[in-house]
């Protein structure tokens, strides 16, 4: 009796290339790039590398030289201190390439930035300006959107291993909230907006971020790992410069007198105990942080007030209490006048004109030194 011929043997690949499973072959397997079957039968591997194209697309370009403008400039302008400085520049992009929504947030701040930066000089090539201010806008408002979106979703599952990209992306999406240009209540075929509806929209945002940031700071475990990070430089630069001195330097002796007579007249004029008491807690708050203003450098006032108010006040800013609003705008005039950031000087004229158009007239004699601050070309007094 004949004996059946014997069935050809398939040395198959359970953990080959694509190629090589499909033709039922054995893959070398051994990390070859590509694979020596693959080689031998001039067949595209699919452990070959990806092929790189010789032209970049118009996105990647324009990320690649976002990225290149906030480690050369952008980084530089979020701190006098050289060390911090070089923080931004270096490690934070660092920890930004591991969190996706970190360098988003980064581009976006430095798209606001270049945006910022046109028409500041008559040639835009001087600057190194490829495009123009609205595709940089553009660029600015679809990464800041997807930052947000992350940063939210971070915040709902916060642990120690998240707590640094999260709270660097906090101050980063604070740093943005000024540094956007505030929507237009003049756009083409849309109406316009009541003062209180517009300024509310502005408010919402920035308000949710300031919350943010103390949820970080009051969990002791978040606060060690954070001191001792890859943030540790930015949470040291804020805690060294948040003491309450209460004594005024001699410069700022107007801008202290001035505060205190916003506080006394919140008390005499306020019928709410609350409300009056929070603001005035809030102003002391800000007192106490223009008293260092001199010895810390420029944007701290704008990281350590917001995190040391009380939080009732934000929840009576977001009412649009005037008492709370007209503390807000001595906020953004002292911001205005005490910093020479690029990302201090777009946000505050149209929210204390914002303010001027929302409050009672029986409070607008408390408005002229912040409109006249933020309006004015000097900025003192």
């Amino acid at each position: 009796m004949t004996s059946a011929p014997t069935r050809r043997k398939h040395l198959k690949s359970r953990n080959g290339c694509i190629q090589c499973k499909k033709r039922k072959i054995k893959c070398d397997e051994n990390g070859s790039i590509p694979c020596a079957q693959c080689v031998k039968s001039r067949h595209v591997c699919s452990f070959s590398p990806p092929v790189v194209g010789s032209n970049f697309s118009t996105t990647s370009r324009l990320d690649l030289e976002l990225l290149h403008n906030y480690t050369t400039k952008t980084a530089s302008s979020l701190s006098e201190n050289v060390e911090n400085q070089k923080f931004f520049g270096v490690e934070f992009v660092q920890l930004a390439m591991q969190n996706d929504y970190l360098l988003h947030c980064i581009l976006g701040l430095s798209a606001f930035h270049m945006a910022n930066q046109h028409g500041k000089t008559e040639s835009s090539q001087l600057i190194g300006l490829s495009y123009s201010k609205d595709i940089y806008l553009r660029a600015a408002y679809s990464h800041h959107e997807i930052a947000l979106k992350g940063y939210r979703q971070c915040l709902s599952t916060l642990n120690q291993d998240t707590c640094h990209a999260s709270f660097g992306c906090a101050c980063l999406l604070f740093i943005t909230s000024f540094a956007r240009p505030p929507e237009s209540n003049d756009k083409p075929n849309q109406p316009h907006l009541p003062a209180h509806i517009w300024l509310g929209y502005q408010l919402s945002e920035w308000i949710i971020l300031i919350k943010g940031l103390p949820s970080i700071l009051t969990y002791n475990e978040f606060l060690s790992a954070l001191q001792n990070g890859p943030v540790a430089p930015l949470i040291k630069e804020i805690k060294d410069h948040s003491a309450d001195d209460g004594t005024p330097p001699m410069e700022s002796e107007i801008v202290y007198l001035r505060l205190r007579n916003l506080s006394k007249a919140i008390g005499e004029h306020c019928y709410d105990e609350r409300i009056a008491q929070t603001c005035q807690s809030s102003i002391e708050t800000l007192c106490g942080i223009v008293a260092e203003l001199k010895q810390s450098s420029d944007h701290v006032l704008a990281f350590v007030w917001p995190i040391r108010v009380d939080p009732d006040y934000l929840i009576i800013l977001e009412e649009k209490r005037p008492e709370a609003l007209l503390v807000f705008a001595y906020y953004c005039a002292l911001l205005y006048m005490s910093s020479s950031r690029w990302w201090t000087k777009e946000w505050p004229p149209p929210i204390v004109e914002s303010v001027r158009d929302t409050i009672d007239e029986g409070w607008a004699p408390w408005l002229q030194w912040p409109l006249q601050m933020v309006f004015s070309d000097t900025g003192t007094g």
